[in-house]
This record gives C-alpha cells, structure tokens and sequence, in this order.
C-alpha cells in the first residue's frame, strides 16, 4: 500500500454499503512556533505483522470512533543532566488554551540498578543517572518478558488451550523492561518511563506469580499501543484474562475501561461486547475525542532547545467526492489520526471520508468506483 488515499467498500454500522477514501497528509514542523507548512500527500501506512508493536496500519481508521494522537520523540532536558523530568501531551482548542481536552503526562528517569538490602534482601532502586535526552518508547515503559522464568517454563499441549503459552509476558506491553516474576532481579532492567500516577516501586518489583499482572504499573507511553495490548483489547470483548477482581486493576480505577470489560463469561458472549474503541490505537489519555484538524498540539519537555513546542494543526480538510459512474457522491470527512514525530520534524493526518451506497450495485459497478479529493 504506497498512495496517498485508498478507496474501499465495506458494510457500515447501520447495514448499508459504505464507500470510504483514507488519506493521509504529511506537513513541516516550523523551525518556531507557528503555522505548518504547506500539506503533501502521503503514502497510508500497511499493518506490519512482523513489526511487534504494529498497530494496524492506517486502514483501521475506517473504524474508529474519534481522533487518535500519536506522538514519537525524545525527552530532552534543556538544563542540562538531570535524574528525572516530566514531559507532557495536550491538545486544546485554540479559543481555551487552558481547557485541554486531551492531555497526558509522562515521568522519564535517569537509568536506574536494582540493589539488594544485604541485611534484609529486599530489593531497591539505586538514584537514576543524570541524563540529557531519552528516548520515549515502549522498549524504555514498564512491561517486557521474564525471559528467565519463559526458559525455566516447560510447554505442555495445555498451554495455547489455556493461555499460558504467553504467561511470563507482561500483558500490558510485552517488549518493555522491569517485568519480573521468577525472582531473578539480577538481568532485570528498570524502566525509564513511567506514568507519575502508578510509579513502580521495589515493593511493587517482584509479583507473587504471573496472575498478579493486573496489579502491576500501567505501561506509558505516547506512541501507538499494539492491538493485543491490555487494555486496548478489552474493547475485543473478551476480557482480560485473569479472574482477579475488576477493582484490582488501576485502568478500571483511572476509568480507562469499565470493570465489565475485565471478564468474559464466554466467546459468545465477547462477541456480542464488541466496540469500536478498539480500533483506537493511541494511549490511553490521547483518544476519546473527535477532533476537527484546527487545534493546538503543546509538546512539553521533548525538544533541545525549547521548553514546549506548540503545533497548530492546519485547519485544511479534504473534500472527497466517490464516484459511481457519472454520479457524484460527496463524503463527509473525518480526522481520526494527529501523528507528530519530532524526530522527523513532521506532522501527518489521517483522514476518513465515508458515504453510503445504493443497495444492489452490482460487482462490476463497484469495481468501478473511483474518488477526487479536493483539498480545502
């Protein structure tokens, strides 16, 4: 999949055919703050399946409920070396710069040892490193695999009946770091961020057994969450996987998911709990709203030199006309994802125009759809 827009039929939530156009529109970040430039077309991004934390691709925005905001780039210190920052995600209207409705913050350390107490044995966390730049990724979150407890594992038939093939992965984020049930602490890496609300602690270090996942940190992050990530596949239907009580888990407390999404009864019963906010690929904290593509994006704590980096989203939308032989049907357009990667020094949005068809169009008429985007 290399253009720039893509149109495809598929049938819409009432039952009707639906012909849909995905677009994608990449702009320059200004050297300062300020106005974009100029839109360009951009190739729509395939899912990955080999990629670990692919999240689907662009196409999955046919689907989605409102806007997602994705965010790639690096916390930097612009006072030198130090052990730990907060860096920061809002997004406003331009008319309520202190509203935001989006926000979401971050608590980035310096890296950290694990030490043991020789009198006692209990585990502690030596001071973080002073440190300049630190990437923001979900390698650097809490979360990975206890590759000693895997190893030590022995797989039986059982195990992909029961789920136990993946036990010894965090199901929150399996290719972080801190995640730890076998009580070997020694290849253990400490991570480097964290969501300041649900900090882990040495306490909170070792689980009991791998069942105690649900009271372990969340796992934080500005980037895209993988499909099979708790608690993005909650809105699957099918649960969480573990029986422990909807109150243990803190994304029920912080009222990221409901509690009835922390269990499943049956396959059946899943099925009939889909909802779209699956398809919701952001984190938690940057999804829940629809934005219009006029609002203030205010990065904090991730450029060199600047405290904030303020982007205002360009206010250009696509006017999107299918075409079924010399009809015209004009698609309301929706934005459904902000993707800002300040390493790259872009912003891209990911636009959806949908509109139903007539019923009874035969293949060949399909086949025979075409669209125009006009840009506005």
């Amino acid at each position: 999949m290399s253009a720039a827009s893509l149109l495809t039929v598929h049938r819409g939530e009432r039952g009707a055919p639906c012909a849909s156009v995905v677009t994608r529109r990449v702009y320059a970040l200004p050297a300062f703050d300020g106005a974009l430039s100029m839109g360009a077309p951009a190739p729509l991004v395939p899912a990955d399946p080999d990629d670990p934390t692919c999240a689907g691709g662009d196409l999955v925005a046919i689907a989605r409920p409102g806007t997602d905001v994705i965010v790639r780039a690096h916390a930097h210190s612009v006072d030198g070396p130090v052990p730990a920052m907060d860096v920061s995600v809002a997004v406003h209207d331009r008319s309520a710069p202190m509203t935001p409705r989006l926000f979401k913050r971050l608590r980035v350390f310096g890296d950290r040892t694990i030490t043991l107490d020789p009198s006692t044995g209990e585990p502690a966390f030596s001071a973080p490193a002073p440190f300049v730049e630190m990437p923001l990724t979900w390698e650097r979150a809490y979360g990975g695999c206890d590759e000693r407890a895997l190893a030590a594992h022995v797989p039986s038939e059982l195990d992909a009946l029961l789920g136990t093939d993946d036990l010894y992965r965090y199901p929150r984020n399996d290719v972080g770091c801190g995640y730890c049930v076998s009580g070997e602490l020694g290849a253990t890496r400490l991570p480097n961020v964290e969501d300041p609300i649900d900090l882990l602690t040495p306490s909170r270090l070792l689980l009991s057994d791998p069942d105690a996942w649900v009271t372990a940190p969340v796992s934080a992050g500005f980037a895209a969450v993988p499909a099979h990530w708790w608690p993005r596949s909650g809105w699957l239907g099918l649960g969480s996987g573990s029986d422990a009580p909807s109150a243990d888990f803190p994304e029920v407390r912080l009222g990221i998911i409901p509690p009835e999404r922390t269990a499943c009864d049956s396959l059946e019963q899943g099925a009939a709990r889909r909802d779209r906010r699956w398809f919701q690929t952001a984190a938690p904290g940057l999804w829940g709203e629809t934005l219009s593509g006029n609002e203030t994006v205010v990065l904090t704590g991730m450029h060199p030199r600047r405290r904030q980096v303020i982007v205002n989203l360009p206010d250009e939308r696509p006017g999107v006309t299918v075409l079924l032989g010399d009809r015209r049907l004009p698609a309301e357009a929706s934005l459904r994802t902000v993707e800002v990667d300040l390493e790259a020094g872009t912003v891209s949005l990911v636009w959806v125009a949908s509109v139903e068809l007539p019923w009874g169009l035969a293949r060949r008429e399909l086949e025979g759809l075409s669209h125009e985007i006009d840009w506005r």
